[in-house]
């Protein structure tokens, strides 16, 4: 097995979201959060796109 060596400079970076770690905001005893409360609202997404079926995007 070899080592990999990343340069000096090399930064490391990691994101997630809300969705990904908390999910449903209707399961499990969790409520709204800000982001579903203004993504609920009319008006605040150009499109009127929210999370509540963000898992259709994948595929099992």
């Amino acid at each position: 097995m070899s080592i990999i060596q990343f340069p000096k400079d090399f930064l490391w970076g990691a994101a997630t979201a809300a969705y990904q770690v908390e999910g449903a905001w209707n399961e499990g005893g969790r409520g709204l959060s800000i982001w579903d409360t203004y993504a609920h609202t009319p008006g605040n997404i150009r499109n009127g796109d929210n999370g509540d079926i963000a898992y259709l995007s994948l595929k099992t």
